[in-house]
C-alpha cells in the first residue's frame, strides 16, 4: 500500500518536494536568484546599463553561479521550514531591489531626472505581473504580517527621522554649492530675515522694488513659521522646517489607518507608501515654498474629517487656506468630497463657502498689494484681450474639445503617471466614484496651466495633490477586497519606492556631490560676501542673492520687470563680464570699477557712488 501512495506522489521526495514547492514557486525562486544577481552587476559595475558596452563589464559566469545559488537557498529554504511563502517575499524584495537600481543608474542626473518616466513605466509593467503572481491566493499578504505594540509609531517615528535628515542634507547642500537662485530662494531668504526684524513679509529682489511679498501670493502661514526661523536665523533653517514639515504628514497617515481599522502591518505599509510618494522628497530640493506645507495641512484636515471632529476640522482647513490665495481650490475639493462622498451637508457647505469666500478676499489682497492673482498661467484659455476666471469659463464650456486638448499632452500625461503609478492608479478604484471630486486641484492647478512648472514633479506644485492622492489611495485599501487590497499596497510600495529612486536619490547625490565639488570656491564667495556691509545699495546675480538675505536694498541682475537700476554696488561672475552675458558689460558701461576679487566672483563699485 506504501508503495502505491509513494508512486502517486504523496510521500516520495520528488512528489513531497512538489508539493511543498510547487513549479510557479520553482520559477519565482530563478526570478528571484536572478534579480538578485542582477541587482549586485548593477552595484559592482561602474558601466552605464543604458549603454551595450555595458555587457563587456559584465562577469556572465559569476552571474549564473550567484543566480544558481541564490536560487537554491531559496528553494532548500522553502522546503526545509516547510514555508513557501519565502520564495514570493524574497521575490518582491529582489525585484524591488533591482527595479531601485534600475531607476536610479538609467535617470537622468542633476535637474533633468524627472524626465526619465519610461523606465518607471517598463519596470512598472515588470512589477505588475510579479506582483499579481504573488497576490493570487495566499502566497504572500501584508494584512497577515504580525508586527509587535506600536511598531506603526516606531516606523513612523524612524522614516520621519529619516527623511528629515536626508532631505535636509541634500537641500543644503544644493544651496551651499550656489546652486539655489533668487527665484525662489532668495525671495525667501531676504522675506524671513526681514519678517523677523521688521514683523513685514517685505522683499526687494522679488519685483526689484521694496514691496510685500503678499502682493505676488498671500500666504499668512508664514508667520506660523517665523518663530522657528527666528530660533536659528539662516537660510538652511527655513529647509529644514520645510523638510520635517513635509515628513510630519506621516503622523496623521498613522492616525487615518488607524481610524479606518487597518492593522499595524498595512499602516506601516502606508505610512512607506507616503514617505516614499516620488514627489514629496524631489520637489524639496528645489528651494524653499509655501505649497510644500500643504501636504501636512491637508492630511491632519481629512484625519479629523475621517474621525468626525469638526473643530479639527475647520481649523485645519482655515489653516490651508492661509498657505496661498489658491490653495482655497484644495478646501473647495475637500468640501465636495465631504458633501458628495460623506454626506455631511451642513460642514461641507460651510466650508465651501467658507473658502470661495476667503479665495474672493485673497484676491482682492493680492490685487492691492501688488499685481493681482496670476491669471497669466489659464492664458492658454484666454482670447486676446480677455483677463480673469471669466474668459476661462467661457472657453471650457464653448469649445470643451480645446480644454481636453490642453490637459492630455505628452508632458501632462507623464505628469499624471507620476502622480498616479506610485499608488497604482489607486483613486480610481473606488467604488463611489464621487471620491474622485478630491483630483479636482489636479486638473485646476496642475493641468490646466500652460504655466510649465505646475505639471514638472521637481517643482512645488505637486504637493497639495500629493497628499489627496495618497489619503484616497488609503481609503481605498480600507474598502477593497482583501486580494485587491493586497496587490495595491504590495505594488504601491514597490513603486513608490523605486520611483523615489529615479527622482529624489539621484538628485540629491549630484547636490551632495557639487556641493563637495564646490567647497573652495563657495568659501570664496562667502569670504566676499562677508565683507561688504549690509546696508549698502546693491544689485546682484541671481544666484549670489539667497546668501545675501541680510541686505535690505538688494536687487536682481537682470531685472525682470524693468530696466535694472544703477545701484552702488554691483555683484557678478567674471565669467558674466566676460562673456557679455545678459548685456551686462553694456550695463555697466564706464560706470563701475572693480574693487574686489574673490575667485570668479567680482564685486563693482559705481565711480560716483559714496
Amino acid at each position: 500500500m506504501s508503495k502505491k501512495k509513494g508512486a502517486s506522489g504523496g510521500l516520495m521526495p520528488g512528489g513531497n518536494f512538489l508539493k511543498l514547492v510547487p513549479l510557479d514557486y520553482i520559477f519565482a525562486a530563478l526570478c528571484t536568484g536572478f534579480c538578485f544577481s542582477s541587482f549586485i552587476t548593477l552595484l559592482t559595475t561602474n558601466a552605464t546599463y543604458t549603454d551595450i558596452n555595458f555587457v563587456a563589464s559584465v562577469n556572465l559566469p559569476l552571474v549564473i553561479i550567484t543566480t544558481v545559488i541564490i536560487f537554491a537557498v531559496c528553494v532548500a529554504t522553502a522546503f526545509f521550514t516547510k514555508c513557501k511563502k519565502i520564495i514570493p517575499a524574497a521575490l518582491l524584495i529582489g525585484a524591488v531591489l533591482f527595479g531601485s537600481a534600475l531607476a536610479y543608474k538609467g535617470s537622468y542626473l542633476g535637474e533633468e531626472s524627472a524626465k526619465n518616466i519610461f523606465m518607471n513605466i517598463g519596470i512598472g509593467f515588470i512589477m505588475f505581473f510579479i506582483i499579481v503572481w504573488i497576490g493570487k491566493g495566499d502566497k504572500l499578504n501584508i494584512n497577515d504580517i504580525k508586527l509587535p505594540k506600536n511598531s506603526e509609531w516606531i516606523t513612523a517615528g524612524v522614516l520621519l527621522l529619516l527623511f528629515t535628515i536626508l532631505v535636509s542634507v541634500a537641500s543644503i547642500a544644493r544651496y551651499n554649492a550656489y546652486m539655489a537662485s533668487n527665484f525662489d530662494f532668495g525671495i525667501f531668504t531676504q522675506m524671513f530675515e526681514n519678517m523677523r526684524t521688521t514683523g513685514l513679509a517685505d522683499t526687494t529682489v522679488e519685483r526689484n522694488v521694496l514691496m510685500s511679498h503678499f502682493g505676488v501670493h498671500f500666504s499668512p502661514f508664514y508667520y506660523v513659521l517665523l518663530p522657528f526661523y527666528a530660533i536659528c536665523p539662516r537660510p538652511e533653517t527655513l529647509l529644514v522646517i520645510q523638510a520635517a514639515f513635509v515628513a510630519l504628514g506621516i503622523i496623521p497617515v498613522v492616525l487615518i489607518c488607524k481610524q479606518l481599522k487597518l492593522t499595524k502591518s498595512v499602516t506601516v505599509a502606508c505610512s512607506l507608501i507616503y514617505i516614499f510618494f516620488p514627489t514629496l522628497a524631489n520637489g524639496c530640493l528645489y528651494d524653499f515654498h509655501e505649497n510644500k506645507f500643504l501636504t501636512v495641512l491637508i492630511m491632519w484636515a481629512l484625519y479629523f474629517i475621517v474621525s468626525k471632529k469638526w473643530i479639527g476640522t475647520l481649523v485645519f482647513c482655515a489653516l490651508v487656506l492661509t498657505v496661498k490665495e489658491d490653495a482655497a481650490i484644495y478646501v473647495m475639493a475637500i468640501a465636495l468630497y465631504i458633501l458628495a462622498y460623506r454626506k455631511e451637508y451642513i460642514l461641507g457647505g460651510g466650508i465651501l463657502i467658507g473658502a470661495v469666500i476667503y479665495f474672493a478676499i485673497a484676491t482682492v489682497i493680492v490685487g492691492n498689494l501688488g499685481d493681482g492673482v496670476m491669471t497669466t498661467r489659464l492664458s492658454n484659455y484666454m482670447l486676446e484681450g480677455e483677463d480673469g476666471f471669466s474668459a476661462v469659463v467661457k472657453t471650457i464650456v464653448s469649445d470643451f474639445g480645446y480644454f481636453v486638448s490642453q490637459i492630455f499632452t505628452s508632458d501632462k500625461i507623464m505628469f499624471m503617471v507620476w502622480m498616479l503609478l506610485p499608488v497604482a492608479f489607486a483613486p480610481f478604484f473606488s467604488e463611489k466614484k464621487s471620491l474622485l471630486l478630491l483630483l479636482i486641484p489636479m486638473l485646476v492647478v496642475d493641468l490646466m496651466s500652460n504655466w510649465q512648472y505646475q505639471y514638472d514633479v521637481k517643482f512645488q506644485y505637486t504637493y497639495g495633490v500629493a497628499g489627496l492622492i495618497v489619503f484616497m489611495t488609503i481609503l481605498v485599501i480600507s474598502q477593497a477586497k482583501p486580494e485587491l487590497r493586497n496587490k495595491i499596497l504590495l505594488f504601491s510600495l514597490s513603486m513608490s519606492i523605486i520611483m523615489s529612486f529615479s527622482l529624489f536619490f539621484p538628485r540629491s547625490a549630484y547636490y551632495n556631490s557639487c556641493a563637495e565639488k564646490n567647497t573652495q570656491v563657495a568659501e570664496q564667495y562667502n569670504s566676499l560676501i562677508a565683507e561688504i556691509p549690509t546696508d549698502v545699495e546693491i544689485t546682484a546675480d541671481g544666484m549670489y542673492i539667497p546668501h545675501m538675505y541680510q541686505f535690505k536694498k538688494l536687487y536682481q541682475y537682470p531685472n525682470y520687470y524693468s530696466e535694472s537700476k544703477k545701484t552702488d554696488y554691483l555683484l557678478v561672475s567674471q565669467s558674466a563680464v566676460s562673456q557679455n552675458s545678459s548685456n551686462l558689460a553694456t550695463f555697466m558701461g564706464d560706470d563701475y570699477q572693480l574693487v574686489k576679487q574673490s575667485g570668479p566672483m567680482c564685486l563693482y563699485k559705481l565711480k560716483t557712488a559714496k
